[in-house]
């Protein structure tokens, strides 16, 4: 029996692959029309404006904005170079990647490790009296624990300020260092206040001042410590409020505590307002250059791009030129940005 395929047979099945390609084409038309509508439709919905406010154009002249409310009787709108504010970006180095620092920041870094020197020698001072590291430091303790508190708070609100500066010179962090230059009045006024304290201590009768301290305020064991120390009796000799001891007793050749606690009291107090007194114009110094420097840490300040509804759209700007150019403003639009 022959099995070879009939004409009828080769008929049916080339017309059966030909409605094939006839419905493929067919799917392939519709698919393209339906995206070409969707775009025509999305074309429409972003050139329609209608119901789109008027932008907010505050980088342009008063002459320019009122020129753009009446755009639907100009094709094309003459812009010219003094309608438009002009913004210089700043386009960093990609060549020299690692950048010098300014002049400003070197300025800055010195002047705040003078203040890190301050506060380290106030500091420093202060503990050294408390740990009683030096002959007199026990005399100090007792006899002016006030001025001891104002130098121990100045070496403190120093150095932390000072510690402040440089974290804020090296992230180059322009909040820190406003912080920075805050604290730095604080610094101002403690070492205003050391100078003003001992000064004032040591002028106005400081004789009275040490006598009544003695008879009045000190304890029976602040009297026995500045006897011990300054290898004396009594405060004028034996009979004027002593403290007995092992070397102050009625027949002791030791003398009184008055000259040698005065002379050492107003020298004390001699230096720390010479000392705090030079410090003032540093700090002053100090200050002056925290506020003019703390802004120009980088080569940033004022170059970077302006905030974002001062920008232009980037389907709608146009450089000026020295020629002049135009803007449709009709079909490409500064269009408001969404802030």
């Amino acid at each position: 029996m022959d099995k070879r395929p009939t004409a009828s047979m080769t008929d049916k099945r080339h017309s059966s692959g030909v409605m094939l390609d006839a419905d493929s084409q067919d799917s392939r038309r519709n698919t393209y029309a339906s995206s070409l509508q969707q775009q025509q439709l999305q074309d429409q919905l972003w050139d329609s404006s209608d119901d789109l406010p008027e932008p907010v154009l505050p980088w342009m002249r008063s002459e320019s904005r009122n020129s753009l409310g009446n755009s639907s009787q100009l094709s094309q709108l003459s812009v010219d170079a003094n309608g438009l504010h002009a913004v210089k970006r700043f386009t960093p180095d990609r060549e020299n990647k690692r950048q010098r620092w300014t002049m400003h920041k070197w300025w800055l870094l010195g002047s705040n490790t003078i203040l890190f020197c301050i506060g380290l020698g106030a500091l420093m001072a202060a503990l050294l009296t408390y740990f009683k590291f030096y002959l007199r430091a026990s005399v100090v303790i007792v006899g002016d624990f006030t001025l001891l508190n104002l130098v121990l708070g100045t070496g403190i609100i120093c150095l932390l300020s000072a510690l402040l500066g440089y974290i804020g010179i090296m992230l180059n962090n322009r909040a820190i260092l406003a912080v920075y230059n805050l604290l730095l009045w604080g610094c101002f006024a403690m070492i205003a206040a050391v100078g003003y304290y001992a000064f004032r201590r040591q002028k106005w009768n400081i004789q009275g001042k040490l006598s009544q301290q003695w008879h009045y305020f000190l304890t029976s064991a602040g009297r026995s410590t500045i006897q011990a120390n300054m290898h004396c009796c009594g405060y004028k000799n034996f009979a004027d409020f002593h403290e007995n001891s092992d070397k102050c007793f009625p027949r002791t050749l030791l003398p009184g505590c008055r000259y040698k606690y005065q002379q050492f009291i107003v020298q004390l107090l001699t230096i720390s307002y010479i000392v705090a007194f030079s410090c003032v114009p540093i700090i002053i110094f100090i200050i002056i250059s925290g506020l003019l420097c703390a802004n120009h840490i980088n080569r940033k300040f004022g170059k970077n791009l302006p905030p974002k509804i001062y920008r232009l759209d980037y389907r709608g700007i146009v450089a000026g030129t020295p020629t002049g150019s135009s803007l449709n403003v009709t079909t490409q639009g500064l269009q408001q940005r969404r802030v």
